[in-house]
């Protein structure tokens, strides 16, 4: 058995993509896991882990071996479990995809949903939560911002979203015909707005909506997620 601790919005909805990728690469591994849920302001939960921030592992299988990030803990789910390869025919494109998510796709999402994110977190988080985005934003009127950029910046996040639909012309899924480590490092970036808001990003006649509706399907995450639509 494998614990997760995994953050937590008010009413039980776990928003964060990096444990969902997590979730991902167990499922995957077609590992049992049990997950302790942690508010934004719970860093004590995880200090055995030597860091701040979730996802964080225990393999009680193997020394309760604590593992933190979610690509470390990709690598160590592929080394320590090596049946049903996780990352795919060439650990380079994960690691690319994995850059670009972060670097682009998570920036795109943050300032859509940034605001009904700030609406579901638990009370005793939302002072740390405005308080600490309002340092990346410049402004503590976090719905303001969301609703500014939902005016002026959808289209180009949609844009942005253009090397996905090409990769996706090629096969099912981004891995090819069979989801991989890539897959589940977008498809959390989706769970993650999913869960936060009902604000519709892409247009339903966009490929990448199917493809997300097929990553939905394969674990059953479509019911787990407590998804705000």
């Amino acid at each position: 058995m494998i614990t997760l601790y995994d953050l937590e919005f008010a009413d039980g909805a776990r928003p964060s993509p990096f444990c969902w990728r997590t979730k991902f690469a167990l499922a995957h591994k077609g590992l049992a896991w049990q997950e302790v849920p942690i508010g934004f302001g719970e860093k004590d939960k995880i200090a055995f882990s030597g860091q701040k921030l979730v996802p964080v592992i225990v393999d009680h299988a193997h020394d309760d071996k604590p593992v933190h990030d979610s690509g470390r803990i990709a690598a160590y789910l592929e080394q320590t479990y090596p049946d049903k390869p996780l990352l795919g025919a060439d650990p380079a494109f994960a690691r690319f995809v994995s850059n670009w998510t972060n670097s682009v796709l998570h920036a795109g999402l943050f300032s859509l949903i940034v605001g009904d994110m700030h609406a579901r977190v638990r009370p005793q988080d939302s002072d740390y939560f405005r308080q600490s985005r309002a340092k990346w934003l410049g402004t503590e009127d976090l719905a303001g911002f969301q609703a500014a950029a939902r005016a002026s910046r959808l289209a180009a996040f949609r844009q942005s979203l253009e090397p996905l639909r090409l990769q996706l012309r090629a096969g099912p899924y981004l891995s090819g015909e069979a989801p991989a480590y890539p897959d589940y490092i977008v498809a959390s970036a989706f769970l993650w707005a999913r869960t936060a808001s009902v604000f519709a990003l892409l247009d339903d006649a966009d490929p990448i909506v199917a493809w997300r509706e097929r990553m939905l399907d394969l674990y059953g995450f479509r019911d787990r997620q407590k998804a705000a639509a």
